[in-house]
């Protein structure tokens, strides 16, 4: 249930964790604090599943690939070959348990997008292995399941294909929380919520010391130096987590830095609240439906809306075709004009690397981009890992554009750590529209390999 203790302090909330720490450091001035020392322990390591959903994502990803592969195990299907699939996902399942990226303290772990992508890509992989050994070739399909995935009360829909991999989240915005790519063996979301933590007061003090306050050598457990000068003006935190499909409705007159700066000024129900979810079934081809009534304020609309979902996933030649129709219903129409937003994300890890960019109108830019882009088609394109995501929305839209940026804390000292890009595609009609609107945003994936 623990660790070594300063791993205890960081298991903590931010707040208990500051306090915790406050304690350590009174006791250091106490005649018999050393005594009380041996009793102070912060928190339980589990806690870091409970602080981090993304690390409680990965955690229960890993236990499911786990439980399918004791079950193939249990099987014992004859053949060579079963036998050497087995094996092959058995050691992709054990490299997909190096601990590091299910935490975060003074290294950078859960922070590190190039740790989690690793493990995320052994876990796919054994996953990919035990698709081979579970699924009849002859009627491949699409499995839905409806569970509580991750234990945290709500329940979660699993969609699993030949190419792909998709947990929809409908109590969460009706949001996608995880896009796997199974030909490139890659987690296309794998994105970090910027939440606060208990060292980004040293960030604001703009701690620049590499000296620590002991008589020895400095700890790494004291460093507290900074990479960069303005770090403290990247300390924005995030409403909702970074996951797909995510639909804002808010006024029209906002502009691209009212999104940058999180200031949409939202319906915050309608972007984070839960969604009734159902699914049709028709041709052979599943559609998941969401639907949700949410009272719009006062002063920007002033009745109750209707908001409906429908997300296809459908695979053909290792291609993934993912399609999210979105459409709002009132009985008037509004008052004010408005806006609606759809918003993606997508982690190809490397900001300013020249194999990995968007594309739109026949430019490039580097995936550390921000700002708008007026295309009918915006290209995100990964040469490193053979995957190119193509974005496409009807009516056309505006795309808005921001790299998402954690501060965290490393063995060097505080850095930014680019956690992905979220693109808004963005909408904006008069108000007589507003009474029945239908918008439709596609995700074309292709492996480039």
């Amino acid at each position: 249930t623990a660790s070594y203790a300063e791993m205890m302090e960081w298991a903590l909330p931010p707040d208990a964790s500051r306090e915790f720490k406050n304690c350590l450091d009174e006791s250091h001035h106490m005649a018999s604090g050393e005594r009380f020392r041996r009793f102070l322990h912060g928190g339980l390591w589990q806690n870091f599943l409970s602080k981090y959903p993304e690390s409680n994502q990965l955690h229960k990803f890993m236990l499911d690939i786990s439980r399918r592969w004791h079950e193939a195990n249990a099987a014992k299907k004859a053949g060579k070959e079963s036998r050497r699939r087995l094996e092959e996902a058995h050691t992709e399942l054990l490299a997909g348990q190096c601990n590091d990226p299910y935490w975060h303290g003074i290294f950078g772990g859960l922070y590190a997008p190039h740790l989690r992508s690793a493990v995320l890509r052994h876990l796919i992989r054994a996953e990919t292995f035990l698709d081979k050994l579970q699924v009849p070739p002859q009627n491949p399909g699409v499995a839905v399941q409806r569970r509580d995935f991750d234990a945290d009360g709500h329940d979660e829909v699993l969609v699993r294909g030949t190419a792909s991999g998709m947990v929809l989240r409908p109590s969460d915005g009706g949001t996608v929380s995880s896009l796997r790519f199974k030909p490139a063996g890659v987690e296309l979301v794998n994105s970090l919520m910027r939440r606060p933590e208990a060292y980004h007061e040293l960030v604001r003090q703009k701690v620049s010391s590499h000296d620590s306050s002991g008589s020895g050598p400095a700890s790494i457990h004291d460093r507290v130096w900074s990479k960069e000068s303005n770090l403290a003006e990247l300390l924005r935190y995030d409403r909702y987590g970074r996951h797909n499909f995510r639909t804002y409705l808010f006024p029209a007159a906002k502009q691209f830095d009212d999104y940058n700066y999180l200031r949409l000024g939202e319906n915050a129900d309608l972007a984070g609240g839960a969604w009734e979810f159902s699914r049709q079934t028709k041709g052979g081809e599943d559609t998941l439906q969401l639907s949700k009534e949410v009272r719009q304020g006062g002063e920007i609309f002033g009745q109750t809306l209707t908001a409906r979902k429908e997300i296809r996933s459908r695979e053909q030649d290792g291609a993934w075709r993912l399609d999210c129709r979105t459409s709002l219903a009132a009985d008037h129409g509004a008052l004010v004009p408005l806006a609606l937003g759809v918003e993606m994300v997508f982690n190809l890890l490397a900001p300013d690397a020249p194999d990995r960019y968007f594309q739109a109108n026949q430019a490039r830019w580097p995936l550390e981009f921000q700002g708008e882009v007026d295309a009918s088609e915006l290209l995100l394109v990964d040469e490193w890992q053979r995957v190119r995501i193509s974005l496409q929305a009807e009516p056309k839209p505006r795309w808005w554009v921001v790299p998402i940026e954690t501060i965290s804390q490393s063995e060097s000292g505080f850095e930014r750590v680019y956690q992905g890009s979220a693109i808004l595609a963005v909408w904006k009609l008069a108000p007589p529209t507003w009474r029945n609107v239908t918008c439709s945003l596609t995700a074309e994936i292709t492996y480039l390999g």
